[in-house]
């Protein structure tokens, strides 16, 4: 007669577990499998030995180096720890998110336990967000830099380069003792804009570099076929309707103020990327390293559009509403060129199509 002893190996792979690691409070790596908790006793050449995180249990498992399964004794003197491994990956994921962005912790920990979808026994033992709070906020104070109270100080390394490390510091002087000019761009996103025929401007500062110098650096040329911004409200306190009267309309050439004929007659995209970035950033004066983050993130984001881009993703679809004010401003236009009307009745009907209503 003969009896099948099953081998260790064969034990092994009868059960073979789905192992998964975790960090500790303390940093340490803790091994998952089987809703049991492991940690590390020692580690050989080629082996790494854990054991059960209750000192009172036998249960063993081996794993070589990277992680993947030898040997497991599973046999635990205790229930399983689900909701403690629930209540662990949950405050992970709030460290990591607290350590990578700036969000406010409070709404972290909301918004991760929106996502996790706790059961009541896990929910009873998961500490309260005060009570999570103080640790979150030494780990992220711990991995933020020191707050510069002067327009002196360096810049660390991960903060001049863009997230696939490549430069992203292209200028950074002093102009006078209190004022210093910090410019980031990525040489890839800069060729684009110096090829650009358009160029869409918004905001006024009263120092900034000289574009054709960067393009001369890069042996490039930037010679944009037109520069659009908007009219700043913030000027019409200082600037006179008469100036506009006397010198805009009379010095200044019709084509560098009328976009008739322009395929795009605003800068409501630049408008528009200063919207998204605000309410990205949340806040209104976020500190220097965090903003480089989300100066950062913005340069990831555009370099993953670039490439849909030209895997041929397409310009968001216009609104019903607009096309139909655009095919009438069209109509408009034809029958003023077509000689039906007049140019005053032209404007008029202009007015009557996209003029707004004060309430």
């Amino acid at each position: 007669m003969t009896t099948a002893i099953a081998s260790s190996e064969d034990e092994t792979q009868s059960k073979s577990p789905t192992i998964s690691f975790i960090n500790s409070q303390k940093g340490k790596q803790l091994l998952i499998a089987n809703e049991y908790i492991f940690k590390l006793n020692k580690t050989t050449t080629t082996t790494k030995y854990w054991k059960c995180v209750v000192n009172s249990c036998s249960a063993k498992i081996h794993t070589d180096l990277n992680g993947h399964l030898v040997k497991i004794n599973d046999d635990h003197s205790h229930p399983s720890e689900k909701e403690t491994i629930e209540v662990r990956e949950f405050r992970e994921k709030v460290k990591q998110r607290a350590i990578n962005e700036t969000t406010p912790i409070p709404r972290i920990y909301d918004e991760e336990c929106a996502k996790a979808k706790l059961s009541d026994t896990t929910t009873a033992i998961l500490p309260s967000e005060r009570e999570m709070n103080s640790a979150i906020n030494k780990v992220r104070r711990a991995m933020t830099h020191t707050i510069p109270t002067t327009q002196l100080f360096d810049i660390p390394e991960p903060f001049t380069e863009t997230l696939q490390s490549d430069d992203f510091l292209i200028v950074d002087k002093m102009i006078t003792r209190r004022q210093r000019i910090i410019l980031f761009a990525s040489r890839e996103q800069l060729k684009m804009l110096l090829g650009a025929d358009t160029i869409l401007m918004d905001g006024t500062f009263s120092t900034c570099p000289r574009v054709k110098s960067i393009a001369m650096q890069m042996q490039l040329n930037f010679t944009p076929k037109s520069i659009m911004s908007d009219f700043e409200p913030a000027s019409i306190t200082v600037i006179a309707a008469e100036y506009f009267q006397g010198k805009w309309f009379v010095k200044v050439p019709m084509s560098q103020w009328c976009v008739h004929g322009f395929s795009m007659r605003t800068d409501n995209n630049a408008e528009a990327f200063h919207s998204h970035f605000n309410r990205r950033v949340q806040i209104t004066h976020p500190n220097m390293w965090s903003f480089i983050k989300f100066v950062q993130g913005e340069e990831n984001r555009f370099h993953h559009l670039r490439i849909q881009f030209y895997a041929g993703l397409g310009a968001r679809p216009k609104q019903a509403k607009t096309i139909a004010i655009q095919r009438r401003i069209d109509n408009i236009g034809q029958r003023y060129y077509d000689g039906v009307i007049s140019a005053m009745e032209y404007l008029d009907g202009l007015s009557y199509t996209v003029a707004k209503r004060k309430e």
